[in-house]
């Protein structure tokens, strides 16, 4: 129990009281909120967070599911590891600079997406359209996640199965559908699960892309949190946002709890069906299908290059122009150079607050691997299955009552929360595969401290791809640093303004107008550093669970 305690008081603090005490909040001002309500259409809005939920999590999983499929088909190693780079391209981007590309992508007869499929409007702008939109968006910066984690159970496979079955003349369609499916049906399962979660308390790609309009045509219930509690001006209006959130949290309960029992379950086997398609057949439909996702996927990203090095004027031509022309690195300089009080905060709160989950969680989740209190892993899944709105109010309330709003503290103290459950998770996974042969031998020899001196040297992989995992998931971060934040560091110390670069990122775009190139080039600012390490995590991921130290399932 001694290497949990640490964990547990700061899941309990940051995370099971600020969850209760949201419906307390919530229940309060209860006659308030029926007020507040009467200005929101709340039916509307949950409606509106079903169908984006739904609909990500069904397309993130199936096109994960065939993108894993179509590239673990392919023979060539090298091949292989090139496609699953282009594919988690986007992974690479933070969620903020993601909608901003597609913000500029959608810019009507302007925009790429909208000039090649004929559209003459930008579909953001109209009810009727905008969530298709929404959702698109959050499909596209989905895929590589549900990509990486059936991929990886793809892999996971026995190599004498898949030869075998080759070698008998079944064809590679029906090794896929008859076999190699139903096993990583769990895996399948695991990704609809938590693309649902997520889903269910989307804020980012809302709220950049159309800030829930028009007409709260895309307003999903974390957004409706955020806007009622800290963008209105009602009485209560804390209240009314506790209430967004306990409805989500009531809601996001079912898949969280079903995640947590598919995560314990040793196996969920899908039912097996028959295609059978020649190799040739199959390799053609394959390289089809690859060619469209990857334009889908990384052509976006392309075009942010494109736009945040070239004057403005040319991303107002129809057709827009897709090659390199008027180039000019004016716009990215002057957002390298504004932006350096947000990258500071940044890089402070993304090196300590994984700092702080790492030694949270891995003596937690060794202890956990060892049999002990194994009640915690269930707990773990379920706050992380929760949607950040379920804590973020009572924590609101609570920093600014001892005075840290808009400082670094206010950051390192909540930031970490969803790094140390997801920590636990990948770490419990890689410590219950270390042979307790390790153990034994601490035991024998009667070496104290076996954990900081035997056990956290073998976990080097798990200690340093998971840290790399948090510092990604930190830099992307827009939600809590948006609510415990007003403006920039102010190169003062002690430190005050925490204002991190996804919401610098935003600032191209005002009242007015929006300065396209300079919104681009804050986009390229904002993703650039977090795409270089996430390359190198997921060359780390994809060599292995053992080598990489990362394993999902």
């Amino acid at each position: 129990m001694k290497y949990s305690v640490p964990y547990l008081i700061y899941i309990t603090a940051l995370g099971i009281i600020p969850f209760i005490a949201t419906f307390y909040i919530a229940g309060v001002a209860s006659h308030q909120v029926i007020l507040i309500y009467k200005l929101y259409p709340i039916i509307e809005i949950i409606d509106n967070t079903f169908v984006y939920t739904i609909g990500v999590s069904f397309l993130t999983t199936l096109l994960g599911l065939l993108a894993a499929i179509a590239i673990d088909s392919i023979d060539n190693k090298r091949v292989q590891l090139l496609l699953s780079f282009m594919v988690m391209l986007p992974y690479t981007i933070p969620f903020t600079s993601s909608a901003l590309i597609w913000s500029i992508s959608f810019y009507g007869p302007y925009g790429w997406f909208t000039y090649l499929l004929g559209i003459k409007y930008d579909p953001l702008l109209i009810s009727r359209t905008a969530m298709l939109g929404v959702i698109l968006v959050s499909v596209w910066a989905g895929i590589p996640m549900s990509f990486l984690i059936i991929f990886s159970s793809l892999k996971s496979i026995g190599r004498e199965i898949k030869e075998n079955a080759l070698m008998d003349g079944i064809p590679k369609s029906e090794y896929y559908s008859r076999i190699a499916i139903p096993l990583i049906g769990k895996a399948i399962l695991i990704v609809f699960l938590l693309q649902f979660v997520f889903s269910l308390g989307a804020f980012d790609t809302p709220y950049i892309l159309t800030g829930g309009g028009p007409l709260f045509s895309t307003t999903t219930l974390g957004l409706a949190v955020y806007t009622i509690s800290f963008k209105s001006s009602l009485k209560n209006a804390l209240a009314g946002g506790a209430f967004s959130a306990a409805i989500l949290s009531i809601i996001a309960t079912v898949p969280a709890l079903l995640y947590v029992k598919a995560l314990k379950t040793q196996k969920v086997i899908f039912p097996s069906f028959k295609l059978r398609l020649n190799n040739k057949i199959m390799l053609a439909l394959v390289s089809i299908f690859l060619i469209l996702l990857l334009f889908f996927l990384d052509f976006p990203i392309y075009y942010m290059f494109l736009s945040a090095f070239r004057y403005p004027e040319l991303d107002f031509t129809t057709p827009p122009i897709l090659i390199p022309k008027g180039l000019t690195s004016t716009y990215f300089i002057q957002a390298l150079y504004e932006s350096i009080p947000y990258l500071i905060t940044t890089v402070v709160i993304s090196i300590i607050g994984p700092l702080i989950s790492i030694f949270l969680a891995a003596p937690a989740s060794y202890e956990i691997s060892r049999g002990k209190n194994a009640w915690i892993l269930p707990l773990s899944m379920y706050l992380y299955s929760l949607p950040v709105m379920a804590f973020i109010i009572p924590i609101y309330i609570f920093v600014a009552k001892i005075n840290i709003l808009n400082t670094w503290w206010a950051l390192i103290l909540a930031m970490p929360l969803y790094g140390a459950l997801y920590a636990l998770w990948l770490m419990y996974n890689y410590f219950m595969l270390l042979p307790k042969f390790y153990d034994e031998t601490a035991e024998l020899f009667n070496i104290k401290r076996k954990f900081t001196k035997i056990i956290m040297p073998l976990s080097r992989p798990v200690l340093f791809s998971t840290l790399l995992l948090l510092i990604i998931g930190t830099w992307h971060a827009l939600f809590v640093p948006l609510v415990l934040s007003e403006t920039p560091y102010n190169f003062s110390f002690p430190p005050k303004g925490a204002q991190t670069l996804s919401i610098f990122a935003l600032l191209a775009i005002g009242d007015i107008g929006v300065n396209w190139a300079l919104l681009a080039a804050s986009a390229v600012v904002t993703a650039l550093p977090v795409m270089i390490l996430s390359l190198i995590t997921i060359t780390r991921v994809l060599k292995g669970s053992y080598s990489g130290g990362i394993k999902f399932i």
